[in-house]
């Protein structure tokens, strides 16, 4: 009688443990027209046009990662760091390759603190890869301010 309860009691107690989910499994995504997986940028002023459609300065405050083809992603994670910290005005966005994009975050006045990682996710269309993950990072009080990013898919 004392070993059935002792079984029953076990068993329930098996049922009851969850066991561990498969890890994801995340890897960096390369900059498009540029080398590696992160870039480090200090925030330029805005773009300065001129006639004839001349631009005198241009701004850089737009850095896209290109996702592989052939897999299915279920988000991207996309860091940004800034070692001195400030405020900035940032902007994620998935871009298909039918032309459209969707914005994830849209944020302005962004507080970073100096080397405290902001981590943002996106999720891709359910029947749709994007083909570009952006990363747009701007804004008045964060002129001269320096900040590095990655961007990861994850399986």
């Amino acid at each position: 009688m004392v070993n059935s309860r002792v079984f029953w009691g076990m068993s329930a107690l098996l049922l009851t443990v969850q066991l561990p989910t498969q890890a994801e499994t995340c890897a960096p995504l390369s900059l498009l027209g540029g080398e590696g997986s992160e870039v480090t940028k200090t925030v330029s002023g805005p773009t300065i046009p001129a006639p004839f459609g001349i631009k005198i300065k241009r701004n850089n405050w737009n850095t896209d990662w290109a996702v592989p083809g052939g897999r299915k992603f279920k988000k991207f994670v996309a860091t940004i760091v800034s070692e001195d910290g400030g405020s900035f005005d940032i902007r994620m966005f998935l871009k298909y390759s039918d032309q459209t994009n969707e914005e994830f975050f849209n944020q302005n006045s962004q507080r970073l603190e100096p080397n405290q990682p902001l981590k943002i996710e996106a999720a891709p269309r359910p029947e749709d890869n994007p083909f570009l993950v952006n990363i747009f990072v701007n804004g008045l009080p964060a002129i001269g301010q320096t900040y590095r990013a990655s961007v990861a898919a994850c399986l």
